[in-house]
């Protein structure tokens, strides 16, 4: 019988590497850090106050324009002009900026300011914002960056299961290959394609089962084919395929095994 291996203690750099190593991490990572940055490079010019309109009391007075400005900011073609303005309330004199799109308004134009009455700090002139962009500009972005969490949590996920594995106690068995699939995909240059590789294995008189979907060169795939199977020995539908860790934690594997077989 197969005897039961336990490694407790594994060195944290290896946990870090294996814990984010893979394919689906790396495309995970690049759609959320390049939807961040562009998330944080708008972001100051990002109208947050817009709701407050809408949900608490709002005053209108006529205001001064004092300045207008180009900004850097643009949306489909049309650069955003920010207007500086003053107005008043209760005989103090409030002043006061907000963006849009319009170039008829111009310095020395008296306009309708809108403001809060609880908080005169917030406020625009009719028509305009208090950020060059809507939040609503950038919703799309923050779907990338769900999709990029949700596509590095799964593989994470499973790679913590892993890890709970190699500490309660693990078999590392035989495995067969029962099919094998290539997936049409769309490559790119030197790309390379994805396979659903189909094993089986055997505990106590029990055959299982374990897919793996994994994007792989052809040295890869004829070095996993003949992988072997790291199996849970509390739950033996629970399995992962050797040869498709990372170098250094197969082999880190390989060798604490073997040391506690001795």
């Amino acid at each position: 019988m197969q005897k039961v291996k336990q490694l407790n203690k594994i060195p944290f750099g290896l946990k870090v590497k294996t814990l984010f190593s893979g394919k689906l991490i790396t495309i995970g990572l690049f759609m959320l850090s390049v939807s961040m940055i562009i998330l944080m490079a708008f972001l100051p010019d990002v109208d947050f106050q817009d709701s407050k309109y809408d949900a608490e009391s709002v005053s209108e007075a006529k205001g001064l324009v004092l300045a207008v400005q180009e900004t850097n900011s643009s949306l489909n073609g049309r650069r955003a002009l920010k207007y500086e303005y003053e107005f008043y309330q209760e005989d103090r004199s409030v002043k006061g900026e907000s963006y849009g799109y319009e170039e008829s308004i111009g310095v020395g134009d008296t306009v309708a300011v809108e403001y809060l009455k609880d908080d005169s700090g917030i406020s625009r002139i009719v028509g305009t914002k208090n950020g060059a962009f809507g939040i609503d500009s950038f919703s799309f972005l923050f779907v990338f960056v769900v999709l990029g969490l949700a596509v590095i949590g799964i593989p994470i996920y499973k790679k913590v299961k892993f890890f709970k594995m190699l500490k309660s106690g693990f078999k590392i068995l035989p495995a067969k290959i029962q099919s094998e699939m290539r997936i049409p995909s769309f490559q790119i240059g030197k790309s390379k394609p994805i396979y659903r590789l189909k094993y089986s294995y055997e505990v106590s008189g029990s055959i299982y089962t374990k897919e793996l979907y994994a994007i792989l060169d052809e040295y890869s795939i004829n070095r996993i084919r003949m992988s072997a199977m790291l199996v849970d020995s509390h739950n033996h539908t629970q399995a992962v395929v050797l040869e498709n860790l990372p170098i250094r934690m197969r082999g880190y594997i390989v060798e604490k095994s073997a040391i506690g077989a001795n």
